[in-house]
Order: C-alpha cells, then sequence, then structure tokens
C-alpha cells in the first residue's frame, strides 16, 4: 500500500494518491497493536495524507484533521516526531499566509529538534545516522519555510540569514544521497526570490536553483511528475520576470500530464496572461483571463481574488480600457481590506505590513490611474489608506477607532507632505515616486523621479543628501515657504530619511519651518491629564540613565513643572505613564530586542534595570496616557523601511493610544547627544505655549546642532517627532 501511494504521488495523481493513504491507515488501524515499528508505518502515513491535502488537495479541506490525527494517534510519544509534528503546522499555517503562526511554530519545532539534532551528531551506529538524517531534513524544512516566509515579508537579512542555515542541511543531505527532499527545498527558496523579485528587490537569481531541483524530479530515479511541473511553472515566472515571453512559453510547453493543484493553475494561468502582454498579444491575453476568471480560486486560494482582479487590471490597460482598470484595480484593493480586517495581519511586529509589498502592484497602479484621469484626491486617500493598512488593522486590538482610515484635511498653516512610490524596481538607481502636498485648501501631486536610498541614509552628508532634497522637497518649494510646520508622511524605503535635516536653502529644512513625522492612523482615545504642567521622569539603573533623569527633572522643574521623578528600583515606576495622571513623561531607558526573532519582528522594548521593561501591548492596553512622552532610548520609534507603513513601534503605540506627540530615535543613538537635546527640547518647551510642540522640538534641535561636536551632530537625525 505505501510503495502505491508513492507511485500515485510521484505519476502526479493526487486522488488515487489519497485513497491509498485511506485505505493504508484503515489497514494500519484493523491490524492493532502499539510497536515502534506500527506507530512510525501509522505516522508515515498520516504525514503523507496531510501533504497531499495541503499541497494538492486543498479544495477537500482535510489538511488540519490529519494534523490532529497525528497527534491523536500517538505519533507524540516518540521524541523525534516532535519537531516534525511542529513544522507541520507551520506548513498548514504558511499556506494560510498566517505568518505569525508560523513562526511561532518553528520556533517550537526548532527547540525540539536541536537537542535530539546535538545528540546524534556524533553518533556513528546505523539507527543514530539514520534519526540525525531524518532531523536533518526536518531542519532543513524548517529552514525553507521561514526563508519563503521572510520573502513574504520582504526581509532581506531575514532571507540571508535562514538561506544560510538551510544551506547547511541541503549540503548534509546531499552527501547522504537525499537528493529529493534537497530539490523540494530548493524548489521552495526559489519560489521565495520570485516573491521578492515580484517585490521589486534585486536578489540572487532563482534559475539556478529550479534547475537544479528539476533535475532531480526528471531524474528516472526521483521522477516526481507533479513537483517537475511546480518547478517548471515557477521557471516560466522567471522568464516573465526576465521580460522572456520565449522562454515562459517554452517552459510551459513541456509540462508534463499531472493533476495540478489550484494554486499551481492560478499561477499557471497568470505566467499565460502576463507572457502573452510582453509579447503584445492582448487577444491572448484576454482569452486566458477569461480562463483564469472561470476557474474560482478565491475558495481555496488565499488572495486568488487578488490575483485575478490584478490581472484584470493588467489587461484592461493593455487593451485601453482605463474604466475597466480601475474598476480591477479597486476590486483588487477591496480584497487587500477585507483581507486586512480577517486577521490581525500585523501581529508580528514592524515587519508585518511587508508582505503588502507583493500585492502593492494594484495599490500604485490605481494612484497612478487616479493621477491620470486628475483625481488626485482619490489617489491621497488611496496611498494614506494603503501606507496604514497593516498599522490600523493591528491597533484595531485595542480599539475599533484605530481601524478607521483617515481622511482629514490639515488645519490652516499645516503642510502635509506624503510620498508613495508608483514603480515596483525598488533597487532600480532611479524609481518614480508620487509626491502629494496637502494643505487646507486641497492636494497637489508632482510625479518625482527619486535616487535609490540607501539604509543608511541618516549618515549620509549633507552634501550627499542634497539631490535627496532636490527630488523630494524642490516641487513644493512654494508650499514648503507658506507653512507653518511641515508633517511628513513617508513610505517604504523614505522611512528612514531624514527629511527635516536635508539641506534646504543654504541651511537645513528646519531652519526654515517646523517639520514632524506623522503615523496618520486614527488615535485610539484622548489625554486624560489637562494640566500640562505636571511631569512624570523614569529613569533606568544602568550608570548614564540615572544622571539622565536628574538632569532632565532639574530643567523641567527650574521651567515650572511639577515633576515626579522614579527610579527603576522604585515601587511601580511606570503607574502613572500608563494611568494618564501625568501630561508629559520622559523614559530614560536602553532599547532592546524582546526575543530572538527579531530579525523578523523589529518591536523593541524599553529596559530600564530592575527586571523592569516597557512593551509595546503595555501601552497600547494602557487605559491613557500622557499628551507628550519623549522615549531617549535606542530605536524606540523604530521604522521599517522594507515595509510601507514603517511598523508599529513604541513611540506609534503612544500616539495610537492617545499622546499628541512622542519624541524618539528611530536608530541607536549616542546619550550624550539625545540628552543635550532633551534639555533644550525641555527649555523651550517651558518659554512656549503648550500646542506650540513642534517649534519646541525646532528650537532645541538647531540649539543642540550647534552645541554638539560635530561627530555627534548626525545622530540628531535619529531623532523624530511624531504626531498622530
Amino acid at each position: 500500500m505505501r510503495d502505491e501511494r508513492r507511485a500515485a504521488h510521484r505519476a502526479g495523481e493526487p486522488e488515487r494518491e489519497l485513497e491509498s493513504i485511506v485505505r493504508e491507515l484503515a489497514a494500519l488501524d484493523a491490524a492493532g497493536g502499539d510497536s515502534p515499528h506500527q506507530l512510525a508505518a501509522l505516522c508515515d502515513a498520516v504525514q503523507a495524507g496531510f501533504q497531499v491535502c495541503g499541497e494538492r488537495l486543498p479544495e477537500r479541506g482535510c489538511e488540519a484533521a490529519y494534523l490532529r490525527r497525528y497527534a491523536d494517534a500517538g505519533c507524540l510519544r516518540d521524541p523525534l516526531q516532535l519537531p516534525r509534528h511542529h513544522y507541520m503546522w507551520a506548513d498548514y499555517w504558511r499556506r494560510q499566509m498566517d505568518f505569525a503562526a508560523a513562526l511561532a511554530a518553528l520556533r517550537r519545532a526548532m527547540e525540539a529538534a536541536q537537542p535530539l539534532f546535538l545528540a546524534r551528531l556524533f553518533r556513528s551506529d546505523p539507527q543514530g545516522a539514520a534519526e540525525f538524517l531524518d532531523l536533518t531534513r526536518d531542519l532543513a524544512a524548517s529552514a525553507a519555510i521561514r526563508t519563503e516566509i521572510a520573502a513574504h515579508l520582504r526581509s532581506r537579512t531575514a532571507v540571508d540569514r535562514s538561506f544560510a542555515a538551510l544551506s547547511l542541511f541541503l549540503d548534509v543531505l546531499t552527501q547522504a544521497g537525499d537528493a529529493y527532499a534537497a530539490a523540494v527545498m530548493r524548489n521552495q527558496v526559489a519560489w521565495g526570490l520570485l516573491v521578492l523579485r515580484e517585490a521589486g528587490l534585486a536578489v540572487a537569481d532563482p534559475a539556478p536553483l529550479l534547475a537544479s531541483a528539476l533535475a532531480t524530479f526528471t531524474a528516472p530515479e526521483s521522477s516526481d511528475r507533479a513537483r517537475a511541473n511546480n518547478v517548471r511553472i515557477n521557471l516560466a515566472l522567471a522568464a516573465v520576470q526576465r521580460r522572456e515571453p520565449d522562454e515562459a512559453d517554452r517552459q510551459l510547453a513541456a509540462l508534463a500530464d499531472a493533476a495540478m493543484s489550484p494554486e499551481e493553475d492560478m499561477w499557471l494561468h497568470i505566467v499565460r496572461v502576463r507572457a502573452a502582454l510582453a509579447r503584445g498579444d492582448v487577444a491572448d491575453a484576454s482569452r486566458w483571463q477569461l480562463a483564469l476568471e472561470q476557474a474560482r480560486f478565491a475558495d481555496v486560494v488565499p488572495m486568488g481574488e487578488w490575483f485575478a482582479a490584478w490581472t484584470r487590471g493588467l489587461v484592461a490597460e493593455a487593451s485601453g480600457r482605463r474604466p475597466a482598470a480601475i474598476a480591477a484595480y479597486e476590486a483588487a484593493e477591496a480584497v487587500l481590506e477585507a483581507h486586512a480586517h480577517a486577521r490581525n495581519v500585523a501581529a508580528y511586529g514592524a515587519a508585518a505590513d511587508g508582505r503588502y509589498h507583493m500585492f502593492a502592484a494594484t495599490t500604485r497602479r490605481l494612484v497612478d490611474l487616479f493621477l491620470a484621469v486628475g483625481d488626485p484626491e482619490a489617489a491621497l486617500w488611496l496611498a494614506r489608506n494603503a501606507r496604514n493598512r497593516a498599522l490600523r488593522m493591528h491597533a484595531r486590538e485595542w480599539c475599533q477607532e484605530a481601524e478607521r482610515p483617515r481622511d482629514d484635511a490639515p488645519p490652516p498653516g499645516a503642510l502635509h507632505l506624503l510620498y508613495f512610490p508608483l514603480e515596483l524596481e525598488a533597487d532600480a538607481d532611479d524609481t518614480t515616486w508620487v509626491g502629494f502636498a496637502a494643505t487646507a485648501a486641497g492636494v497637489r501631486a508632482e510625479t518625482l523621479t527619486l535616487a535609490r536610498v540607501p539604509a543608511d541614509a541618516h549618515r549620509l552628508s549633507e552634501r550627499t543628501l542634497a539631490p535627496f532634497a532636490e527630488q523630494l522637497l524642490a516641487p513644493f518649494e512654494a508650499d514648503i515657504a507658506a507653512a507653518e510646520v511641515v508633517t511628513i508622511f513617508p513610505t517604504d524605503a523614505l522611512h528612514g530619511l531624514p527629511f527635516h535635516a536635508l539641506p534646504w536653502d543654504g541651511g537645513i529644512l528646519l531652519d526654515a519651518v517646523a517639520v514632524q513625522y506623522g503615523l496618520d492612523v486614527a488615535a485610539c482615545g484622548e489625554p486624560l491629564a489637562d494640566d500640562f504642567g505636571r511631569a512624570l521622569v523614569v529613569s533606568g539603573s544602568d550608570y548614564s540613565l540615572p544622571e539622565e533623569g536628574e538632569a532632565v527633572a532639574a530643567t523641567l522643574r527650574a521651567g515650572d513643572f511639577r515633576v515626579d521623578h522614579r527610579t527603576a528600583a522604585a515601587g511601580e515606576p511606570l503607574a502613572p505613564l500608563l494611568t494618564g495622571e501625568v501630561a508629559l513623561a520622559h523614559l530614560a531607558a536602553h532599547g532592546q530586542h524582546p526575543a530572538d526573532e527579531a530579525v523578523f519582528a523589529a518591536d523593541v522594548q524599553l529596559a530600564f534595570g530592575d527586571d523592569r521593561v516597557l512593551t509595546r501591548e503595555d501601552i497600547l492596553a494602557a487605559p491613557a496616557v500622557p499628551r507628550l512622552v519623549y522615549l531617549s532610548a535606542c530605536r524606540s520609534s523604530f521604522v521599517d523601511a522594507d515595509t510601507l507603513g514603517g511598523g508599529l513601534s513604541l513611540a506609534h503605540a503612544f500616539l495610537l493610544r492617545g499622546a499628541r506627540h512622542v519624541v524618539g530615535s528611530v536608530r541607536d543613538v549616542d546619550a550624550h547627544a539625545t540628552r543635550t537635546f532633551a534639555l533644550d527640547f525641555y527649555a523651550a518647551l517651558a518659554s512656549s505655549p503648550p500646542e506650540d510642540v513642534a517649534e519646541a522640538w525646532r528650537t532645541a534641535y538647531l540649539g543642540a546642532r550647534a552645541s554638539l561636536e560635530p561627530s555627534l551632530q548626525d545622530d540628531l537625525r535619529m531623532l523624530r517627532l511624531f504626531v498622530p
């Protein structure tokens, strides 16, 4: 029965394979007994059922049932089966596109496998070697899933780390003669690279990995028609990405006679549509688009409706039917919004909305089309909504109000500058963006050509930053000159750019006008404290933090603030902060990642010492928070330049909870630089009306910049003043 099941698998006949599994399990149940050999056979058959249900027959909905049977059958009595159990759950959640649950399951898989793996690393007996090889497969499969998820989240660092770990396991599998398992994982990693290329990133060519996998799946001793078809579709997609439609057609023409999963069938149609459009054959593209629409993948393929709407828009644009293209892309946007509302999409830190880069193609095209028909207001609303979709959906866990998209106009004297990319080639030397200037009088849009923004933009000299000022600010020179305060709403790579420090009119932008950075998400509440004279200072126990706390408290008292200064060792030092009893709070601490998943999650918690920490969840669950919060810690307002919205930092959490202004650092910052700025800021604040926080921030920045030695002046660029 097992041989029959495996033969059906390699012949690409999933229905026959599943029937064999059902009969195999029935025979094992009828045989009874609980010997290790029988348990291993049962667990193997259940795992095969899980795989065929998930990979080939998702419309059956039987995947989770086999996972439950795996546990109920007693497979987990064998410690070697526990890592595989967690890995299978990770694979299940990956297919559901619930990456938070998948990553949590992968962490459990690694924790279960590592001690077993190390215990067998130096065993030379046959049983130990066989168990070592099994664990290697599980660890490799886990690393392959992590690599794919990292690609979906657009985390190149995570992709590199996961692939480095996977490469070590693949070498072991190859040396052990398990080319088939290695080929499965090479194809999966290649898919991750294709995903990154779809998002416009310049990454390694997936073709060599795919060619190696195809050679394995077409070899007589390891033939697998279904997997060979999957690889050929991936090769065809790679060819389309390289703008080689003839090569794509050649790969598709070689598809074997084997059943395809709904997702494979969908991608087959998508590749055919895009190859036809690349050849300029709109009629052929329309034919394949019709087949895609009639296939109805939405019920079994996550985001299947989005893919159909996306290609519908591409065909409509190629046909010159602009209204039809707008309607198609609006349908795609509705799918994205519905998907966001269906789950907590930001549950895995600041990288969560990186996933939306894979689906931002329709947003970009729709923004461009709205501008083409002369509707910049609609284009601006769409860009604002897309930038913060993940943030809005995450914040709703604590408050439904945050779920509402913002559409309010700036007050008189205020200028909002929002930037959104229109092109896919994120790693190209030059890309096309749109800049929106929104004032109380209306919205104006400019198409911008922008040089690639380096990851360490805050470290660039003012001379090197000058081109960005020309590209991003110069088109809005008149708007800036007329403004009293400018609020920047960056997107994507621009999150790391210090707009306030860009060269401008012989100085920097901050010389000319007050600058702040907008979150653009509705707040969850109102500050409780009306008296702006009450302040809280909480300082950590590190050698420099108590000194900072004392200096800040003294400066605030000199400005007639009533100050409550608490140290980390005090009882409940953060209580006034999280109940809204004070109007101003200064927190001197260290920013640190809370878990080993920091490569995926840009979450930072404030560490005060004595086991005192402040997390994002603490803030969002608070009844109220101060009007003004100063986070004197590294990365306290971390923004992720690989995401649309930038992520949900501690600073953003305070804003969502109801704070009106938050000062924080987007990167590591020198303690002396931030202390100098803080003292200048509070001195300026004491002599300013309570509503003029942006002007006080500007005064403090310029003063600190003049007093600090040149080596520390650049650290001020990491500081931001955030508003809702």
